[in-house]
């Protein structure tokens, strides 16, 4: 969470304005002031010139050696002198900035203009440079010490914000015994407080959710392993019980066979304990195993089983052989349970890097995407049909996720190609042991 660099950049930017702002202000008052000043020099100096040339004219000297005669530091090689008519005696020409009349006995013989603007002196520049070196120098001290005011203020500020978001994150990742120091504004301190007690009262839900959850599945698994070996004895009744009866029987039993497996393994699995062995297996032959087991089914329902992208060499991978052949038995079930008629379901694998990605296609009518990633939550169901509804357990993707995740490997759902719902299930080659 990039909440502090956030915070303190944007404060920082306002000291900057804060700072640089009055800066600029007073460094263009500066500048305008010595234009003003420079000005007012000027119109003194042609005063003190006409005043100077009306005395030359006085005594009978000529004009013209009075220009010539002008300081180039002062006014030399801007000041030209007109007569009466307008006509240039001396000096540049050029348009005038500022006139100055030369008046002998209150009569004008000429006039005195400025015709072009002063140069910066030495002492000027000398002056200018020290006060412009001044206003930098007081704008940048107030830039620090607002910079340092702002990291102080940001630190403060977001220290509380970060904790509160540290304690969000871990209860969303199920960590609910959360610890906290309370520092703060009043009101981050209270919601720090009331998130501790909802993280408290999730842990106990969810303590016993798991509770009832391993109980249920324990107590499950009993009985259905005793209906299987009940249903082995009404087989060798005589006389024989109708087929249609035995068949029901049969299909219940494995159905709760089946959900008591899945129950406890997702039971497992939500505890972090669902036990995995790690040994060499080929995956193509746990696919083509999964395809022989489920044919018979699939031929029953009038859907074909089909493999597409099946490498043609042995593959060996560390895998649970057992468990992946679980993995296949849910999928592989879920979409017979929605696949139509004639339809088809298409088993593949493929290299990912050092990982292989497991793919299974259906052309069932399909489902929502925004709603694909909730196919593998614990008792949910994709459709609304009551005879499908209750034919699932809606236990088995949930179950297949937890097979993937205890291969450290990951499960997603989308649309297929062919038109029904694609589960793409990607595993390391091998996965760590710890």
């Amino acid at each position: 969470m990039r909440l502090f660099p956030g915070i303190f950049t944007t404060l920082a930017a306002q000291a900057l304005l804060v700072s640089v702002v009055p800066g600029g202000a007073l460094v263009l008052f500066l500048h305008q002031t010595s234009a003003f000043q420079v000005e007012a020099r000027d119109r003194d100096r042609l005063e003190g010139f006409a005043l100077a040339a009306a005395q030359a004219a006085r005594a009978g000297r000529p004009l013209d050696q009075l220009v010539n005669e002008l300081d180039p530091q002062r006014l030399g090689g801007r000041v030209a002198l007109v007569n009466a008519e307008g006509q240039l005696i001396a000096g540049p020409g050029g348009a005038p900035i500022m006139e100055r009349p030369v008046q002998v006995e209150g009569r004008t013989i000429a006039t005195a203009r400025l015709v072009s603007p002063a140069q910066l002196t030495d002492a000027d520049r000398r002056y200018l440079a020290i006060q412009y070196g001044g206003i930098g120098l007081i704008v940048f001290a107030l830039f620090t010490a607002m910079l340092v005011a702002a990291y102080v203020f940001a630190r403060r500020w977001t220290k509380p914000q970060l904790e509160l978001y540290r304690l969000s994150r871990e209860v969303v990742h199920g960590d609910h015994e959360i610890e906290f120091e309370e520092e703060g504004p009043p009101e981050t301190v209270a919601t720090m407080r009331n998130l501790h007690r909802i993280a408290s009262q999730f842990n106990r839900l969810e303590t016993a959710r798991r509770t009832w959850l391993v109980s249920i599945s324990d107590e499950l698994k009993r009985p259905a392993e005793n209906m299987g070996e009940h249903f082995i004895e009404l087989c060798k009744v005589e006389p024989p019980l109708p087929p249609e009866l035995l068949t029901g029987i049969e299909e219940d039993t494995h159905r709760l066979i089946h959900m008591a497996e899945d129950l406890s393994a997702i039971a497992l699995a939500d505890l972090g304990r669902l036990p995995v062995t790690f040994e060499q297996v080929d995956p193509r032959a746990l696919i083509h195993n999964a395809i022989w087991t489920h044919k018979t089914r699939a031929e029953g329902l009038h859907v074909r089983l089909e493999t597409s992208t099946l490498p043609e060499y042995t593959i060996l991978v560390k895998w649970d052989g057992a468990r992946i052949e679980q993995l296949f038995g849910a999928l592989i079930d879920n979409s017979l349970r929605y696949t139509p008629r004639n339809g088809r379901i298409v088993l593949g694998l493929e290299s990912s890097r050092d990982a292989w990605r497991l793919i299974i296609d259906d052309n069932a009518p399909g489902i929502d995407v925004m709603l694909a990633q909730r196919l593998f939550e614990p008792f949910y169901r994709s459709s609304s049909r009551p005879e499908e509804s209750a034919a699932a357990s809606g236990l088995g993707l949930a179950t297949a996720r937890a097979i993937v995740e205890a291969h450290h490997g990951r499960i997603e759902a989308s649309r297929s190609p062919i038109g029904g719902l694609r589960v793409t299930v990607i595993l390391p080659a091998n996965p760590p042991t710890a």
